[in-house]
C-alpha cells in the first residue's frame, strides 16, 4: 500500500514541465529536488532554516488533530457495543415474552448457566434473575392489559363469547370479546376459568357476573353471548336476562308506558305493541351460535337420515378393517388412516375423503378380503359425499381461522348454498341446501343477526322491505340503549326544538316586535323553511336514510374499512354488531390455556398467577423499539 502524500510539505515546493519536484525559495529559483521526503526536509533544514521551521510546526499540530479525531480501535468497539446495547423497554419486553409467549419454564431461572447468561439484562432492570422479579413484571403487564381493557369497555355495549373446553380431569371456560380497534378485529381475553366437572348453568352464570364484576361492567353493556353446543351457556344467559330485567325495571316500564306518541297516539294498538315489543328485545342480552355450530346442526340433520347412517356404518367399518391389513403399507399411500371416532361431522367427511383417496388401493385387496368390498354405486356414493360436503368443511375450517364479523356468516352460507347448486341434483344436495335454507331463516328472524345484514352496504340487498324495517326499528331502539349507558340523552328523541322554530299557520314570517324576532339572519332564513306538517328526524335516523342511498359495495370490499370513513352515529352502532364473534377463533386462546395447565411449567405457581400469564400470553402484544 502506498505511503501517503505530505501535502504539508508539497505545498512548499513545485513541479516542472517534467513533473519534478523543484524549490523556488531563496537563490534556488528552480532546482530540481529529489522526490523522497527526508531530502527534501533536509534540503529546507540546510538552506532554508525558517521555512523548515514553519513546516515542522504546521507538521506538529496536524498529528495532533489526527490523534484527537481518529477513532482508535478501542474507541470504535465501545461505540459499536454502546449502539448495539438493548434499550431497558425491549429487554423488560423480551423478558415477559420469553416466559409468556414463548412458553419458557420458569425454572430456568434456576439453572447457574442461565443465570449467568442472562445477568446483565437483569442488571439493566434494576432486578434480581430470580422467579419473583419475572412474576412481578408479567404480574405488571397483565395489570396494565387488564386496565386497558376496562377503559375499552367503559360506558360500551359489547358482546361475549363463551368457550368452554376439557382435558383430562380439567374443564376450563374462556370469556373473551371481540371489538373493531384501528380498523381491524381485535379478540381480547377477560378471564380463563376453572369450572366444577359437572357444572351447571347457574355455574357458568356465577363465573361470567364474577369477571364481569372484576372489570367493572354492567349487565346492561352486554349485547350478546356467543356459543357452541353448550346448553348450559344458553341456560346462563337466561338467567343473566332474568337478573338484567329486574335490575333495569322493563318489565314495569313495558306495563306502565303510555299508548300516546309523538303524534299524539298511534294509529293502532298492534302499532303500539310492536314498537314496545322491539325496545324490549333490544334491552336484552342475546344468545347468539357461532357459525361452526350453525353448520354443525345442518351436517347432523343429514346424518340423522337412516341410509346415509347405515352407508357411514359400512365405510367405517371398512377403514377399521385396513387398520388390521398389514400387507397396506406395501402401497405407496402411507399415510395415517383417519376412522370416524368422534361425533363431529369434520371427522366424518375426512374418513370419506381419505376412503376415496384409497379406493386404487382397497380395489385390489378386496379381491382376497370381501369386508373391504364396495360396489360402483357405492363408491360413486362416496365420491357424492365428498364433493357435497366439501364447501361445508372449507366453511367450517375458515370460521375455526379467520376473524369475521356477524354479517360474513350470511356469505359464507350464501356462497356454500350458490357451490351446492352447481353440484349435479341428488337428494344429499337437496337435504343439505334445505337445511342450510332453514338455518338462514331462522338467524334472519334474529334481529340481531337481521340488523347486522342490513349494515353491511356489500349485502344490505338481500333484505325484503320488512326487514329493513325491523332493523332500522331495532338499530334506533338499541342506540338508544347506548346512549343511557353513555348518560346522554337518547338519540331517538326528537331534535332539539331550539333548531326547528315553528312557523304559525295561516301567517306570515316577520321580524316585527309582536312576533318571535330572529336573532340572525339564518334564524329567520329557517323561520321561513319550517314546516310544521313535516316530521322530525333523529340525527341517527337522518344517518340511516343517508347510508341507504349509497350503492352498494362489491362483495370483496372491506366492510369495516366502509365504516371506518362514515364518522356517523350510525357507524358506532355498526362497529358494535358487527364485532359479534360467529367464529371459533378464541377457541386456540383455551386450547394454549390447556397445555400450560396441564404441563409441568406452572408449578408452585398460585391461581392467581397462572391468570396473571394467561392474561399476557392471549392478550400481549409485543412491540420492540429499534
Amino acid at each position: 500500500m502506498p505511503r501517503p502524500k505530505n501535502t504539508i510539505l508539497l505545498a512548499l515546493l513545485a513541479r516542472n514541465e517534467f513533473n519534478q519536484v523543484i524549490c523556488n525559495n531563496g537563490k534556488c529559483s528552480g532546482k530540481a529536488l529529489s522526490p523522497h521526503t527526508g531530502n527534501i526536509e533536509r534540503h529546507l533544514k540546510l538552506l532554508h532554516p525558517e521555512l523548515y521551521t514553519s513546516y515542522i510546526e504546521k507538521k506538529i499540530a496536524a498529528q495532533k488533530k489526527n490523534i484527537t479525531t481518529t477513532p482508535t480501535t478501542s474507541n470504535i468497539v465501545k461505540a459499536n457495543i454502546q449502539k448495539c446495547e438493548p434499550k431497558k423497554p425491549n429487554i423488560e419486553l423480551a423478558t415477559i415474552d420469553f416466559f409468556t409467549k414463548s412458553e419458557q419454564q420458569l425454572s430456568l431461572l434456576e439453572d447457574r448457566a442461565f443465570k449467568i447468561l442472562v445477568q446483565p439484562a437483569f442488571q439493566t432492570l434494576g432486578i434480581g434473575v430470580n422467579r419473583n422479579s419475572v412474576l412481578e413484571l408479567i404480574n405488571g403487564c397483565s395489570q396494565k392489559l387488564k386496565a386497558e381493557i376496562i377503559d375499552d369497555l367503559s360506558g360500551n355495549l359489547f358482546s361475549l363469547k363463551i368457550d368452554i373446553a376439557t382435558k383430562q380431569d380439567i374443564t376450563l371456560m374462556g370469556i373473551n370479546l371481540q371489538c373493531i380497534k384501528n380498523r381491524s378485529l381485535h379478540t381480547k381475553s377477560l378471564a380463563i376459568k376453572d369450572l366444577q366437572p359437572n357444572y351447571t348453568g347457574d355455574n357458568i352464570k356465577t363465573v361470567i357476573s364474577e369477571v364481569l364484576n372484576e372489570y367493572a361492567v354492567d349487565l346492561n353493556q352486554i349485547l350478546a353471548v356467543s356459543t357452541g353446543n353448550d346448553k348450559q351457556v344458553a341456560v346462563a344467559v337466561n338467567e343473566l336476562n332474568e337478573e338484567l330485567k329486574s335490575s333495569l325495571g322493563i318489565e314495569t316500564t313495558f306495563r306502565n308506558k303510555s299508548i300516546k306518541s309523538e303524534n299524539d297516539y298511534n294509529n293502532s294498538l298492534e302499532g303500539w305493541l310492536e314498537c314496545s315489543e322491539t325496545e324490549f328485545i333490544a334491552y336484552k342480552i342475546n344468545s347468539i351460535l357461532s357459525g361452526t355450530h350453525i353448520l354443525q346442526l345442518c351436517m347432523e340433520e343429514i346424518f340423522q337420515n337412516s341410509e346415509v347412517k347405515l352407508k357411514l356404518k359400512k365405510y367405517t367399518a371398512i377403514l377399521k378393517e385396513l387398520r388390521s391389513q398389514t400387507s397396506l403399507f406395501t402401497y405407496a399411500y402411507e399415510k395415517r388412516l383417519t376412522v370416524d371416532c368422534v361425533p363431529n361431522w369434520v371427522s366424518t367427511y375426512e374418513m370419506l375423503e381419505r376412503l376415496y383417496e384409497l379406493k386404487d388401493m382397497i380395489i385390489p385387496l378386496s379381491a382376497t378380503n370381501n369386508n373391504l368390498h364396495l360396489n360402483d354405486d357405492e363408491w360413486n356414493c362416496v365420491k357424492e359425499c365428498v364433493e357435497v360436503y366439501k364447501p361445508v368443511y372449507k366453511a367450517t375450517e375458515r370460521l375455526q381461522t379467520e376473524q369475521l364479523c356477524y354479517s360474513d356468516l350470511y356469505i359464507i352460507i350464501m356462497d356454500i348454498l350458490f357451490e351446492l347448486e352447481k353440484l349435479p341434483a341428488n337428494r344429499i344436495v337437496k337435504s343439505l341446501i334445505d337445511a342450510l335454507n332453514n338455518q338462514k331463516l331462522k338467524l334472519l328472524d334474529i334481529e340481531l343477526f337481521n340488523a347486522a345484514i342490513f349494515l353491511d352496504p356489500r349485502i344490505r340487498v338481500c333484505l325484503d322491505a320488512e326487514q329493513k324495517s325491523r332493523a332500522k326499528q331495532y338499530i334506533i331502539a338499541l342506540h338508544n340503549r347506548l346512549s343511557s349507558l353513555k348518560g346522554s340523552e337518547s338519540f331517538g328523541t326528537e331534535v332539539n326544538e331550539s333548531l326547528l322554530v315553528e312557523k304559525t299557520t295561516g301567517e306570515q314570517p316577520t321580524t316585527s316586535s309582536d312576533a318571535t324576532t330572529p336573532k340572525s339572519f339564518c334564524e329567520f332564513l329557517q323561520n321561513l323553511d319550517t314546516d310544521t306538517t313535516a316530521p322530525t328526524f333523529s340525527y341517527l335516523e337522518t344517518d340511516i336514510s343517508m347510508y341507504e342511498r349509497q350503492p352498494r359495495l362489491p362483495l370483496n370490499s372491506s366492510v369495516i374499512d366502509f365504516w371506518y370513513y362514515q364518522h356517523n352515529s350510525l357507524s358506532d352502532m355498526a362497529y358494535i354488531i358487527l364485532a359479534i364473534q360467529c367464529t371459533e377463533v378464541s377457541m386456540e386462546c383455551l386450547s394454549t390455556a390447556l397445555q400450560y395447565i396441564l404441563s409441568e411449567k406452572h408449578n408452585r405457581l398460585t391461581a392467581s398467577n397462572v391468570d396473571h400469564i394467561l392474561r399476557v400470553k392471549v392478550n400481549g402484544t409485543f412491540n420492540y423499539e429499534n
